[in-house]
């Protein structure tokens, strides 16, 4: 009875470390308003049910959310932070972001159109001025530096996926009605913003996408929310299939994507982005 005692409980530790060796954690962060009212308002806090409905129907144990006023650069920062502290090898992380886009003139010449992408946190303002050089902006640079991070420490095995609801060009509101996430204007950023707002590393990880993204449009693109319900159209998109039971593989997931938006496109096409590791791990591990 001791000799089969002493085997089980090595199996049992065994299986218990094994249970916990993968963990899902997700940041969702969703901006519908800023402190800056020349960005107009949209409905990215809106998305964020819909993507917590997903995420907890996934089975998510760790979720951070920041919503309006809490989505701040340094509060996204410190999430992404967090995030690299609290993961392991082999975990699945999921990052969602719905609000404003906006171009910036390129700091590092590594943009074949000079231009870099930004996220818009809710209290970075939409021109430069004497007092404001783009600090607050959430630069792709700064993004891809946080994201491997997260790379290096869930591993080969860990899965990352990336949503972005938001655009790079466009009106805040269209003519016809039509709720736009971003503008045209290029933010011009000042000679003394440079890319020592950031660690030294992005030099040598700068555009090496070691995930997956999934982005609402073309960098040149508008991106127009769904009218009815009025929330982010890739957000809805993945949220119905994801429902629907639609997710398969993804090159499937992507096509089905495409064809929702499209089905559902506003006076302006806008094409459904895929990029990154899209061979290493599915969708459907992650979301599903």
């Amino acid at each position: 009875m001791k000799k089969f005692l002493y085997i089980l409980l090595p199996l049992c530790l065994l299986f218990s470390v094994s249970a916990q060796a993968q963990t899902k954690h997700a940041l969702v962060i969703g901006i519908g308003e800023y402190l800056d009212p020349e960005w107009g308002k949209i409905n990215g806090d809106k998305d964020v049910a819909y993507v917590l409905e997903i995420l907890k129907d996934a089975g998510y144990s760790d979720i951070t959310t920041l919503v309006n006023k809490q989505a701040t650069k340094q509060a996204i920062v410190n999430a992404f932070k967090r995030l690299e502290s609290v993961c392991q090898s082999d975990d699945i992380v999921y990052i969602h972001y719905s609000g404003h886009g906006q171009q910036m003139s390129d700091r590092g010449n590594d943009e074949r159109d000079h231009r870099d992408e930004c996220w818009i946190p809710y209290d970075a303002y939409r021109k430069p001025s004497k007092n404001y050089s783009g600090e607050k902006h959430l630069v792709d640079d700064e993004l891809n530096v946080l994201l491997t991070k997260i790379r290096r420490k869930v591993g080969d095995g860990g899965k990352i996926l990336v949503v972005v609801d938001a655009c790079h060009s466009g009106d805040i509101t269209r003519g016809d009605g039509e709720t736009v996430r971003g503008v045209m204007d290029i933010f011009v950023a000042a000679k003394e913003y440079v890319a020592s707002v950031f660690d030294s590393s992005a030099k040598s990880s700068t555009h090496t996408e070691q995930w997956i993204t999934i982005s609402a449009c073309q960098s040149y693109e508008v991106n127009i929310e769904m009218r009815s319900p009025s929330v982010g159209k890739l957000t809805y998109a993945i949220y119905t299939l994801v429902k629907g039971g639609n997710v398969g593989t993804n090159s499937e997931f992507y096509q089905q994507i495409f064809r929702f938006m499209d089905n559902n496109r506003g006076s302006l096409t806008q094409e459904p982005q895929m990029t990154g590791l899209k061979r290493n791990y599915n969708i459907s591990d992650i979301i599903l």
